[in-house]
């Protein structure tokens, strides 16, 4: 590999890093609102959850970019070229991770009061801390080539799924009688989106878990299902 060639790889290391970075604080800061509700998190905490978001709209463009041109003009080798293309096909993933954390703020700020029921609030963040380890792993799968994260990303993409039903389902049950206000109603909308886009982080999870074993093997698992020895 080139000295170039070498810089490029560097760079887009050190970038996909503050990118995960930013993933993870956003995070953190959405943990500390469905723990405490809204209106009690800081206003500079809520200021940094929306520069964050901008900023890794930005670093999915500048790696994009720094990718084509890298295929383009560098001519990486074969695996140099499946890292590549699973760069290309994760940092997507991560941003959609952050939209749905940004769309979990979103629905907060529409809801009446801003928080999630006491009754409620502990599933929702084992959904969270679940769909946040699963982001964690894949990644780790990917750097360190750890084949069986990948394979327990994967399968837990249907416990977030199944976590999802069942909250909402006692959602339904215990907080929608008969005569229910229409402002109940509208929060038990927004809390579904809420849960959706949790659920979705699982999903995008799982897309980056799926090009982690892409790179390591060139197995391309999309749409498929878990070859037989790992499921």
């Amino acid at each position: 590999m080139s000295i170039k060639k070498d810089k490029k790889f560097d760079k887009l290391d050190n970038d996909f890093a503050k990118m995960k970075s930013l993933v993870f604080q956003q995070f953190e800061i959405l943990e500390e609102v469905v723990n405490n509700g809204l209106d009690e998190v800081e206003k500079s905490t809520i200021d940094t959850f929306n520069k964050n978001e901008s900023k890794l709209d930005q670093f999915e463009l500048k790696m994009s970019d720094n990718i084509i041109q890298t295929i383009g003009l560098q001519h990486p080798m074969a695996r140099e070229l499946r890292l590549l293309v699973s760069y290309f096909r994760m940092i997507g993933h991560v941003e959609r991770i952050g939209d749905q954390l940004n769309n979990v703020m979103r629905f907060f700020h529409k809801m009446d009061p801003p928080n999630i029921p006491e009754n409620q609030k502990d599933s929702v963040l084992n959904m969270l801390s679940l769909s946040e380890k699963m982001v964690k792993k894949a990644l780790i799968s990917f750097e360190d080539g750890d084949h069986e994260y990948a394979i327990w990303t994967i399968k837990n993409d249907e416990i977030v799924d199944e976590m999802q039903s069942q909250i909402l389902k006692r959602m339904v049950r215990k907080n929608a009688p008969k005569d229910t206000d229409p402002t109940e109603i509208f929060n038990l909308l927004n809390f579904n989106s809420i849960l959706g886009n949790i659920e979705r982080i699982a999903d995008n999870a799982t897309n980056i878990a799926e090009a982690a074993i892409y790179y390591q093997q060139g197995i391309d698992l999309r749409h498929q299902e878990l070859p037989e020895e790992d499921q």
